[in-house]
């Protein structure tokens, strides 16, 4: 059986193993510079939804508040990722049901998250749930 629940200290690992799964398929497995120790310090602030089937870890979404001066408080998405055997099967759907919810209760206004523009498979899943999906901004990044 499949469950999402909530992830606590004892996933990080699991989940940082599946970030790096997840920068592979990006093919830019470079780009991650967080490692577990990391994501132990800032535990806090690291906020993470787990997918296991039974005891093996499946899939993740990252996530984090913010504030924009447009629109408000908003619940943004930082990473969705399930391995490739549970794609398909209404998980992904599950995941932003969980994060839909989690946004209501946090008096979010809306959702926000990135998707590459090369990742068709995941622009129709987001089509399909009613995103609106712009492509008027790029993403800017200042390393410290």
């Amino acid at each position: 059986m499949i469950n999402i629940t909530q992830a606590t200290l004892s996933d990080y690992a699991d989940i940082h193993q599946m970030i790096m799964d997840f920068a592979t398929f990006q093919k830019t497995p470079e780009k991650v510079s967080i490692t577990l120790d990391q994501m132990k310090e800032n535990g806090d602030e690291f906020k993470a939804l787990i997918a296991r089937d039974g005891d093996k870890a499946i899939g993740f979404a990252t996530y984090y508040f913010g504030f924009s001066s447009w629109s408000g408080k908003h619940l943004f998405l930082d990473d969705l990722y399930l391995e490739t055997d549970y794609r398909s099967q209404g998980l992904g759907h599950q995941f932003m049901d969980q994060l839909e919810s989690i946004a209501k209760d946090k008096g979010c206004q809306s959702m926000r998250w990135l998707v590459s523009r090369w990742n068709e498979p995941a622009i129709a899943f987001y089509n399909k749930r009613g995103a609106i999906i712009e492509d008027t901004e790029m993403t800017c990044q200042f390393k410290l």
